[in-house]
């Protein structure tokens, strides 16, 4: 049979590290690498979403009003207007189809949940 009070003292015993002479100055060297790991990260994952984000509007703009604006271009000034209102028109037809309005809707639930990611980023270090 075990013994209760022996098995709480050696629990007890082996919860709490030992104490160094350096644990103040090896906790402040870790914490400073960690810091400067999460500075680092939060550095790489904006300069990765900024290119992200340009790479998804050049992707777009190329696929969906490229030809139309090449059109309106090789027609002169008098052809732009006429390129603008068939953009604007492609744009509005993409807006008005069920499957875009859907993909709308994703990216402002993302662009939300983006906010508020940020917003508890800074409550948490302010």
């Amino acid at each position: 049979m075990v013994d209760r009070d022996f098995d709480a003292q050696l629990s007890r015993l082996f919860a709490d590290p030992p104490a160094f002479s350096d644990a103040e100055a090896f906790r402040a060297r870790v914490e400073s690498r960690l810091d400067r790991g999460w500075t680092l990260r939060r550095l790489a994952i904006g300069a990765a979403g900024g290119v992200a984000g340009l790479f998804a509007v050049g992707q777009l703009i190329t696929s969906r009003f490229a030809t139309d604006l090449r059109h309106a271009s090789s027609e002169g000034v008098s052809g732009v207007d006429l390129g603008v209102d068939k953009v604007m028109a492609q744009v509005n037809q993409f807006v008005s189809t069920p499957a875009s309005v859907e993909t709308l809707w994703l990216g402002a639930a993302l662009a939300a949940i983006a906010l508020t990611f940020a917003i508890t980023r800074l409550v948490e270090e302010f």
